[in-house]
């Protein structure tokens, strides 16, 4: 499969920046389940894994048997990388569900605007009944990008910072 042209990595400045908003414990064992450049990955402290689709390792199909990870950290795929844009299809959903999934603890993503108006009142009601709020937002412009960013943290058993109606 030949890469989608439209995909944007994490720069590595921004990728440190938002880093600071994460308390890690050295007991923590963190996923990065969408790897690309490594920007986040390589700042991860302690225990760590990984899964990017173009190094064999898909976070949809690979067997992390039955570990949870303390930690899961991206800047998701808002689709699948196919080169021609009519064999792409929108895995956002699919794809921070499957974070949650694995996750005992916090999940950090990077969204844009069009993933963060994804999350509506249905979705979040999922996430909750996974035991998950939104307790952190940071909104953020990159300059390399175009629009908005959202750095949102899903926390297990937490109160969350938004209120909505289902």
């Amino acid at each position: 499969m030949e890469r989608c042209p439209d995909f944007h990595f994490t720069p590595k400045e921004i990728a440190e920046e938002l880093m600071k908003d994460i308390s890690f414990s050295e007991n923590d064992d963190t996923l990065e389940p969408c790897k690309a450049s490594g920007n986040f990955y390589d700042l991860i402290p302690f225990e760590k894994d990984w899964c990017e689709i173009d190094e064999g390792r898909d976070f949809f199909t690979y067997d992390f048997g039955d570990k949870l990870f303390t930690k899961v950290i991206t800047n998701p795929p808002y689709q699948t990388n196919h080169k021609d844009a009519k064999d792409r299809k929108n895995i956002l959903m699919d794809f921070i569900f499957r974070c949650l999934q694995v996750c005992s603890d916090e999940v950090w993503l990077l969204l844009n605007s069009k993933m963060l108006n994804s999350l509506t009142p249905i979705r979040l009601g999922k996430m909750e009944d996974m035991g998950f709020s939104m307790t952190f937002l940071r909104v953020l412009n990159i300059k390399q990008w175009f629009g908005r960013y959202y750095w949102v943290c899903f926390k297990k058993n937490a109160k969350s910072i938004i209120k909505y109606t289902k």
